[in-house]
């Protein structure tokens, strides 16, 4: 009786499946509709379908579109997306190859073998598109001439301005697509805000992908339009609520002023174990910045408890004290901020590290000799100024580690959890992190500078017209030298930009947030003149006593390179200190240094805000 039932059920199921309208192999989708039937006797099926597809081109040798279809068949119907590997990978580039073969000069066989490549190998078939389009517009369609442009545009993506030309022909070319998103996050990355929203506004409903609904929303929240990402949001979670993401829920809410529910939001993520400590440290931000001391406490406590290193330093607590001193501590939050004197304490210390040995072989070595070293600076700093500056550095560093990066920092070196994004990318962050440390260094340097030090500051026997002139054979000799350095050192991601000798990240997002005037100050005047008077006046003058001029020189040289944190570029770093410092021998001062250093960071930076 059982098999009796299933096999009625099975005869009617095959008739509503037979009598299913079937696509004409013509379609430019029946490869999707084939697919579909694969679930079951997938072999069979295939086999089944692919004679189907034959024996209708065999019937049809000129039905272009039914010979691409089927290659897609082939390409997609044993494809994983899961391990995203493809079963018939060669025997769909066959199928490819041998239609771009019988069909070379068809638009819609161009495209999806442009479509099949990568590269180089997918330029040179855009290439011949090209020409086809130039010499034969009439075989291709508009729809066609877009998918050619917007391939275009997504080829060149790294060269944002071809780019977005390529994109914006194809809009032009293809209303019924839509390339709102991709135009808009080239015009952000450019600076031109505006007109990405103007890009973005007109088309919110066009494309109704969600993904790309969610990524325009995300675009929208970070260009201050809240109620038009919230609109989008909400359309979002018509079709589907589980894709709404709640982290940029909550950045809207907050930017339209709804803190509570912005952390409804935010507390929905806490629920789950996994990445729970990432999720409680966002938490913890939004209620320290927009909420009361005492739920930022209570989200404090919460977060230790989920992990007892997030605070290792104490910093957070203190920012939540900063907020209300008259809160209670506990005595675990005590002991991560006395953690932090501890490190103060070590500062302190690490200076002697390569102060001490300096004195000490200059010691020896002058004991050998029986002699002084002969003076050939006249500069009047000493170990006691060299030792002051590598602490107010350190503990520079360390200040601004906690007030710019310390999560970041402490969620590195204690592996605590999985952070989605990367304060690299956060331009003011960096901007205000670089122009707080030119400004505490060179406020730093004027502890290790009097009356005398002055003098000998700007004081050359070269004027500064010469000075000038030599500054413009040095940038030369620069830019020469790193080309060189690219023939034997792993340098190939290393620009010009790097001749700045300052992290080009930081200098950029400088450019962007303050614009040229304030990038100039800080990495073309302010940074030179602190760097010089550190390293060719404190560190050259003070180590010349003990060593000599020549050990001295490469002492300061291989100091500068290291600070920098760079090895690929060590030696670059090197050699500029060593000319820089030889100036200083030959011009009795440090001024001819110091124009030297600004000409090359003032030209760099000039490159770079061509690039930015």
């Amino acid at each position: 009786m059982r098999f009796k039932v299933i096999t009625v059920l099975f005869f009617l199921v095959t008739m509503i499946m037979s009598s299913q309208e079937t696509p004409n192999f013509g379609d430019s989708d029946s490869h999707e509709f084939y697919i579909k039937q694969l679930y079951d006797s997938k072999d069979i099926n295939f086999q089944r379908t692919m004679g189907l597809y034959d024996a209708y081109i065999q019937q049809h040798p000129n039905d272009v579109v039914a010979q691409i279809e089927r290659c897609k068949f082939i390409g997609n119907s044993y494809y994983d997306e899961y391990e995203d590997y493809n079963q018939k990978y060669e025997e769909t580039e066959e199928c490819i190859g041998m239609l771009y073969a019988a069909y070379p000069n068809v638009p819609a066989v161009l495209m999806y073998r442009a479509e099949s490549l990568y590269g180089k190998e997918r330029l040179e078939v855009l290439d011949i598109a090209k020409e086809s389009i130039e010499e034969a517009q009439h075989l291709w369609s508009n729809l066609e001439k877009a998918r050619f442009y917007a391939m275009l545009g997504d080829y060149y993506i790294e060269d944002q301005s071809l780019s977005l030309v390529n994109y914006k022909k194809a809009q032009e070319l293809d209303d019924s697509t839509d390339y709102s998103l991709e135009m808009a996050r080239i015009l952000i990355d450019q600076g031109k805000n505006e007109a990405a929203k103007n890009t973005l506004l007109p088309n919110l409903e066009k494309d109704t992908t969600l993904w790309r609904m969610n990524s325009k929303a995300d675009l929208l929240t970070r260009l201050g339009e809240s109620e038009k990402a919230l609109y989008l949001y909400e359309l979002i979670s018509e079709r589907d609520s589980t894709f709404i993401n709640n982290q940029e829920m909550a950045v809207v809410m907050s930017d339209m002023g709804n803190y509570e529910v912005a952390r409804s939001f935010l507390v929905k993520d806490t629920i789950y174990e996994w990445n729970k400590t990432i999720t409680l440290q966002k938490l913890f931000k939004h209620d320290l910045r927009h909420l009361s001391a005492e739920q930022a406490l209570e989200t404090y406590r919460s977060l230790q408890k989920s992990n007892s290193y997030d605070d290792f330093l104490g910093v957070k607590r203190l920012r939540i004290f900063f907020k209300n001193p008259l809160l209670g501590w506990k005595l675990s939050e005590l002991l991560h901020f006395a953690i932090s004197f501890i490190i103060l304490l070590f500062l302190f210390i690490i200076p002697y590290l390569w102060v001490l040995p300096v004195s000490f072989v200059g010691d020896w070595v002058k004991r050998r000799r029986k002699s002084e070293f002969a003076r050939k600076l006249n500069l009047d700093w000493t170990l006691r100024h060299f030792w002051i500056i590598s602490f107010l550095y350190l503990t520079v560093q360390f200040v601004l580690s906690l007030a710019f990066y310390y999560e970041y920092t402490i969620n590195d070196i204690f592996e605590i959890g999985s952070v989605y994004e990367d304060f690299i990318e956060n331009d003011a962050l960096l901007a205000q992190g670089m122009l707080a440390f030119v400004l505490l260094m060179a406020f730093a340097t004027l502890a290790i500078v009097n009356k005398k030090n002055v003098g000998q500051i700007f004081a050359s026997n070269m004027s500064v017209g010469r000075s000038i002139r030599i500054s413009i054979g040095f940038i030369i000799f620069n830019v020469v030298l790193l080309k060189i350095l690219k023939n034997f050192i792993n340098i190939d991601e290393v620009e010009l930009a790097d001749l700045i000798l300052n992290p080009e990240a930081e200098i950029a997002a400088t450019l962007r947030t303050y614009g040229f005037f304030v990038a100039f100050l800080s990495a073309a005047v302010l940074g030179p003149v602190y760097e010089e008077i550190i390293f060719r006046g404190a560190i050259l003058g003070s180590v010349e006593k003990h060593l000599g001029f020549i050990a001295a020189n490469i002492f300061q040289a291989c100091l500068f390179a290291i600070i920098h944190f760079d090895l690929r570029l060590f030696v670059f770093y090197f050699i500029f200190g060593i000319i820089t410092g030889m100036y200083v021998r030959k011009t009795g001062g440090l001024r001819t240094g110091i124009i030297l250093h600004m000409a090359n960071n003032f030209f760099v930076l000039v490159l770079l805000s061509r690039m930015t």
